[in-house]
């Protein structure tokens, strides 16, 4: 699943230094431009971190921004940021992080499913360990593949 929904087109590496909502923003390009979501879940995926704080950072360095499906979710998609330069979420040492993969999804059940898949990957430490060294999405890309078929 994770290799359909996290294709090249959807990852993305920076070398540009910039705070937690601009890295919300970068990550979430892609899912804008295939039409996955609208603007506005952009916006209520930063809303949500500002409102209940950083609930996304989900493990060590890694965030997954997320809003409801009804706050302009089109159909399901997965996109990832790997940034060179950290960035703090809130602004707060305690939460740094290079990786964003950020989710839409239309319902509870495509979202606990494509949860599923994400965890299994993110559980296994070097594929983490490889993801935050690489350099390009095709980089990227074969470690999500190579991963899932472990």
């Amino acid at each position: 699943m994770l290799t359909d929904l996290l294709t090249q087109d959807m990852i993305q590496v920076s070398t540009q230094e910039m705070d937690w909502q601009e890295a919300i923003k970068q990550c979430a390009t892609p899912l804008l431009t295939n039409g996955a979501i609208e603007a506005r879940y952009v916006t209520a995926m930063i809303t949500k971190v500002e409102e209940f704080g950083p609930f996304i950072n989900i493990g060590p360095q890694i965030a997954m921004p997320h809003a409801r499906p009804d706050e302009g979710v089109n159909h399901l998609g997965m996109s990832l940021l790997k940034l060179d330069h950290q960035v703090e979420l809130l602004d707060d040492p305690k939460h740094p992080v290079s990786l964003f993969i950020c989710l839409a999804a239309v319902d509870n059940k495509a979202h606990l499913a494509a949860l599923s898949c994400l965890a299994k990957l993110l559980a296994k430490k070097e594929i983490v360990t490889q993801i935050m060294q690489a350099k390009t999405p095709a980089q990227i890309a074969k470690i999500i593949q190579e991963g899932e078929e472990k």
